[in-house]
């Protein structure tokens, strides 16, 4: 190795050092700040809140559990092992959430004897590259938490004590400003990666082809560069289509951009197994938008959405699509109807409060049975 080539590790190793410092030392603050209390429980996001699986099902989670009475720490994503089994002699938790299992220190076994749950909202278990370390994971866990049933049977397969807590969202504090029906007929795929899911993405560019040449309307396809969708946007184009590709950015401004749009598409095909782990990650944007939603008649889709009434569902027939995509955008009354009622039930079933007050009991009753099995008064 060259004397330039060694600088430059040693420059980038002694950088991450300082910058795991910097967190821990934020972090330590914020803990001086919590009131020491009971129950304690501390989180391991798999990174950071800009990924919008560890900010909706870990960071974001943190506010609505301390006002269900609980002290959480949520240590970020850069911390080495020392670090965390510091802030856990520290804190000594009654429990520790482990979400997910792409951050290479969220294995169970290393915080024995602290019960873990892990929490997973993804298929990484179909994954050879991650099956190994999620199986194990869950079989040391005291118990598992997916984001779907299908995602919970996997996880279940290793341990019995299985739950299902789908993604949510914050409640926004005020209503788009916006109203459904005075909006432009935007119709919104709001997916953060859509080519690198070819069946769905052909779905959907075969819809909007047919919505196009029906009604004029204007397609936004999130999670992409304009250089690399202009070819595959091209078809709805032709067809008569306004197009924009909109590249990723910060969850707040994705969450107002796709608020603007007037129908929100959530395709699912189940040709890809890894598609069958989904819950509502991208649904939640529409939903808190007031966005009238068509969804694949897939998944965990047709336990919230009943469909005419709060949102679509459709199979794989691009027809199916096409109609409602179609009548959403010609008719204001109609679009307003549905997307205030699935205004209503993502109230009622899918913001962060929901999911932390059915978490709750679910890491209460992991601490009650490890004091039991341990002899420990409760």
């Amino acid at each position: 190795m060259s004397l330039a080539a060694s600088g430059i590790q040693r420059y980038l190793a002694a950088r991450a050092t300082l910058r795991r410092v910097a967190y821990e030392a934020s972090l330590h603050g914020e803990r001086l700040r919590q009131p020491k209390r009971r129950p304690c429980v501390v989180m391991f996001p798999s990174n950071q809140p800009w990924s919008s699986s560890s900010n909706l099902r870990a960071w974001l989670v943190a506010p609505e559990l301390q006002r269900l009475g609980w002290r959480v720490v949520v240590v970020p994503e850069p911390l080495s092992l020392e670090q965390r089994l510091r802030i856990l002699r520290l804190e000594r938790p009654d429990v520790i959430w482990l979400q997910q299992t792409r951050h290479p220190l969220n294995q169970a076994h290393l915080y024995t004897p602290t019960p873990c749950v892990l929490d997973a909202d993804d298929a990484d278990y179909l994954d050879p590259l991650h099956h190994e370390q999620v199986a194990k994971c869950a079989a040391d866990s005291a118990a598992v938490v997916g984001g779907s049933q299908f995602v919970a049977e996997l996880l279940g397969r290793h341990n019995t004590r299985q739950h299902v807590l789908w993604t949510c969202t914050p409640k926004p504090q005020h209503p788009p400003q916006v109203a459904p029906e005075d909006r432009a007929p935007i119709v919104a795929w709001a997916h953060e990666r859509p080519m690198l899911f070819p069946h769905e993405a052909s779905l959907m560019r075969g819809v909007m082809v047919e919505v196009c040449r029906r009604t004029p309307c204007t397609f936004w396809l999130f999670g992409s560069e304009p250089a690399e969708a202009d070819a595959w946007l091209q078809p709805i184009r032709d067809a008569g289509g306004e197009c924009e590709a909109i590249p990723l950015m910060p969850y707040d401004a994705y969450l107002g951009k796709v608020a603007q749009a007037a129908v929100g598409l959530q395709p699912v095909c189940l040709q890809n197994e890894f598609s069958r782990g989904r819950s509502f990650g991208k649904i939640l944007a529409y939903l808190s938008g007031q966005v009238a939603v068509v969804a694949s008649d897939a998944v965990e889709h047709p336990k919230f959405f009943r469909s005419g009434q709060n949102g679509y569902l459709a199979t794989d027939d691009i027809g199916q699509w096409v109609e409602p995509v179609v009548r959403l955008c010609e008719d204001r009354a109609l679009r307003r109807s549905i997307a205030l009622a699935g205004w209503r039930d993502f109230h009622e079933r899918l913001t962060t409060e929901v999911f932390a007050r059915r978490l709750d009991p679910i890491l209460r009753n992991v601490i009650d049975c490890y004091r039991v099995a341990r002899g420990v008064s409760l």
